[in-house]
């Protein structure tokens, strides 16, 4: 099924409306925020919007989980590897250093520190009471358990706070994801997805070699990074469909801007 596509005009009006805003985007791991919306973030960025990347978990645990590989690089190693990467990916994006905040909660295992990720998450948003915009996993439609609770929490805290940003929430983790990492991480959700729920696809065809280059700087996951490995932790097929798409897809709730599309 090809999604609807959010119009050019109604996009670039958006844009406008969030330029010197703040633009909030909550990534369970580093590589997450280029795969689910570089491109956008690019776009964000180069026209004056304030984007911060938050990243739920610390990633140290992307190739013991996925490939079995426990040493060169260890999990301490690749934390501190990793964020290098997502700094480097950011300054790639448009955004400056400073522009990203690391929780560091436990990668694969962030359903055991929700109470302590809550508080954090709060921490963040109580920072940007203007916020204006938030992206996040989809907090039914994900299947990897750190990327639906990240977007659980999120939201949850969202309501807490009383704040009503607009809120894009996108999918990583399907179930052909999955089948490509082989590898599975589930915690089933307590909800269903809202029945006023439409998807959206952004076009990102001018931001793509950006997205393609920030997707480069996480080294450990699309190269052969480790002396032991035989393939990268995100599966080249994957790498093939995020590299060259040129939309970006998003679930939203809001009214469509000016006119509704069609699924």
């Amino acid at each position: 099924m090809t999604p609807p596509v959010l119009g050019m005009w109604a996009e670039a009006h958006r844009r406008s409306a969030l330029s010197s805003r703040t633009v909030l985007v909550f990534a369970p791991h580093p590589d997450d925020e280029v795969i689910a919306c570089g491109g956008t973030i690019a776009g964000l960025a180069a026209e004056g919007a304030r984007v911060r990347i938050v990243f739920a978990t610390d990633g140290a645990m992307s190739h013991s989980a996925v490939l079995g590989i426990h040493q060169d690089p260890t999990p301490a190693e690749l934390r501190l590897i990793r964020r290098r990467e997502a700094r480097a990916a950011a300054r790639v994006l448009g955004l400056a250093e400073d522009a990203v905040e690391f929780l560091d909660f436990p990668d694969t295992a962030l359903a055991d520190h929700l109470e302590p990720f809550r508080a954090r998450v709060l921490d963040v948003l109580r920072g940007h009471p203007g916020v204006a915009e938030v992206y996040l996993p989809h907090e039914v439609r994900e299947l990897n358990a750190d990327h639906r609770l990240t977007g659980e929490t999120v939201l949850a805290c969202l309501a807490e706070l009383g704040l009503t940003p607009a809120v894009r929430r996108y999918v990583v983790w399907d179930e052909r994801t999955e089948e490509e990492f082989a590898f599975v991480n589930r915690n089933p959700p307590s909800a269903t997805a809202g029945t006023s729920e439409r998807r959206v696809a952004v076009d990102i065809t001018e931001q793509l070699p950006r997205k393609r280059a920030a997707l480069r700087e996480h080294r450990t996951q699309v190269e052969l990074f480790a002396p032991g490995q035989t393939r990268p932790v995100v599966p080249e097929p994957f790498q093939e469909r995020i590299l060259t798409s040129p939309v970006e897809e998003f679930w939203i709730t809001e009214p469509a801007p000016g006119r509704q599309e069609e699924e």
